[in-house]
């Protein structure tokens, strides 16, 4: 399942109102980052861009990210996935094309593919991701 990372930013943001973004766009702002593999994400998509993010605070947790974004410290990079529940006071913009894609995967030990926690898991990342997809 693909799962595209967006733009979080507070919805006064000058840029909130925009359907897409491209991360050249964001060269100027504060970064805060929801975990080490964003980061990843972040410095090479912004280094393809021509520009070094300023990295204002790193976290683990990508709803603790949306809440220090809507405190004022930064804009975020989050996946899909990790845009729900909604925080108040932000907008989360999608990336212009060859944005950065996160790549889920399930994997099971010999057949337990079928057994029902499994498909559950699985019916639930596809729910949301198509919930997504249609917001």
């Amino acid at each position: 399942m693909d799962d595209p990372l967006h733009i979080v930013l507070p919805e006064e943001h000058r840029l909130a109102g925009r359907d897409v973004l491209d991360i050249a766009d964001l060269a100027a702002e504060p970064w805060v980052l929801g975990c080490l593999k964003t980061e990843a994400y972040l410095r090479r998509y912004a280094e393809r861009a021509g520009f070094d993010p300023e990295i204002r605070s790193t976290t683990t947790d990508y709803f603790f990210a949306r809440s220090l974004v809507a405190a004022g410290v930064g804009i975020s990079l989050i996946p899909s996935i990790a845009l729900a529940p909604e925080v108040p006071g932000l907008r989360a913009v999608p990336i212009r094309s060859s944005a950065p894609i996160r790549h889920i995967g399930v994997a099971t030990l010999g057949r337990r593919r079928d057994h029902l926690p499994v498909t559950t898991l699985i019916q639930a990342l596809q729910e949301q991701a198509a919930a997504w997809d249609e917001g």
